[in-house]
């Protein structure tokens, strides 16, 4: 069974009231360049989520849960460069404990079988962590961003079992 990560933002998860994230921003076929907080928070509260932490003054990043529990984060990368305000890029990523199954075998499967994410794994920190990076270069559409993270949120089930040497859903059946 999957047990979610939390020791990277646990002092934040404890200061920070839940609270269901408003996406009175979103505006699903808006093209962006780059994104700010406000952007983050719009597609997070778009999606129905709760916000757990988010970035302050000059940090670009959320932390939210969606309906099966899952904790997620976003955070922009690429930011204020190239005389672009806002961030250029976006990090959309699931972390877990390291299940004990879990190999480079496994690692290796789990990037061949589900190449829309990158699985990693820290086995010294005994992290297995889940990526998925939006380049937002020439624009996107919000929308565009919402569903890149829809992709993450809806394929870690399955690379989670692969990763950490469980038959997928898929094998099960």
């Amino acid at each position: 069974m999957m047990r979610a990560f939390s020791a990277l933002a646990a002092a934040g998860f404890l200061t920070a009231a839940a609270a269901p994230a408003v996406a009175q921003d979103f505006v699903a076929e808006r093209l962006v360049k780059s994104v700010t907080q406000d952007d983050l928070l719009a597609v997070v509260g778009s999606l129905g989520h709760q916000v757990l932490e988010q970035g302050t003054e000059g940090d670009v990043y959320v932390v939210a849960q969606d309906p099966d529990q899952t904790n997620y984060f976003m955070f922009g990368t690429a930011c204020d460069l190239s005389d672009v305000p806002g961030c250029q890029g976006i990090m959309m990523q699931v972390r877990y404990d390291l299940p004990p199954g879990t190999t480079f075998e496994t690692l290796a499967k789990t990037n061949m079988d589900q190449a829309a994410l990158n699985t990693w794994a820290d086995f010294e920190d005994k992290t297995l962590g889940f990526t998925r990076y939006q380049v937002l270069d020439d624009g996107v559409t919000m929308a565009n961003i919402r569903e890149n993270l829809n992709v993450l949120l809806a394929l870690v089930p399955d690379a989670y079992a692969m990763a950490s040497g469980e038959p997928s859903a898929a094998e099960a059946q």
